[in-house]
């Protein structure tokens, strides 16, 4: 099984984002809500592949989503009605977002 108890995916032929994030202060519980109950579900809606989510620290947050079509699978993600009536950012310091290269 891979992260989240999902199944270990294999991405090759889809593009790979890295997300990391700094949480603020005392956000951790209220932001790994959304993300389990709302952010998670809906990247699947939209045919994302989450490939792993891992703690780094108690404010650093790191998980990698894949899509084949990702910059048309993101617009749907964002426009979508569920993901409106959250903004994750009200938990983020910092986010940072990277294409990421399959080596193995």
């Amino acid at each position: 099984m891979g992260g989240l108890g999902f199944p270990a995916l294999d991405p090759i032929g889809m593009k790979v984002q890295m997300r990391r994030y700094r949480l603020k202060e005392g956000t951790r519980e209220a932001f790994q809500r959304v993300f389990l109950e709302t952010i998670v579900p809906l990247r699947q809606a939209t045919g994302f592949q989450i490939l792993g989510a891992y703690w780094l620290s108690e404010r650093d947050f790191l998980w990698f989503v894949a899509h084949e079509d990702f910059e048309q699978a993101e617009a749907a993600y964002y426009q979508h009605p569920e993901r409106q009536k959250v903004d994750p950012r009200q938990f983020l310091e910092a986010l940072e977002t990277q294409f990421v290269e399959r080596l193995l």
